[in-house]
């Protein structure tokens, strides 16, 4: 089972830090994905600092239609195997 998004801070540029519900949380830099043409509206920082939470489809979504799938990021994050809000590597 993947878990659920709960929360997704912006740091710098196009870095996001997101938490997970079962801990799982880690900056992801998302700078090298905007470079796709269908992702072009969030090269402006000022579009990609409007991100919202879409809870019920497991989305990172912005205003202008661009959406995300939180659980692709979750699986990003696991495979770097980042460390957990217990300071244990998952």
């Amino acid at each position: 089972m993947i878990s659920r998004l709960i929360a997704a801070w912006l740091l710098e540029r196009y870095q996001l830090w997101l938490t997970y519900a079962d801990g799982t949380e880690g900056a992801i830099d998302l700078e090298e994905q905007l470079a796709s043409w269908s992702l072009e509206t969030l090269r402006d920082v000022r579009e990609f600092r409007k991100l919202r939470i879409d809870k019920s489809r497991s989305l990172i979504v912005w205003p202008s239609g661009v959406d995300l799938d939180a659980q692709t990021l979750y699986r990003e994050l696991r495979r770097r195997r980042c460390w957990n809000a217990a300071g244990r590597k998952t």
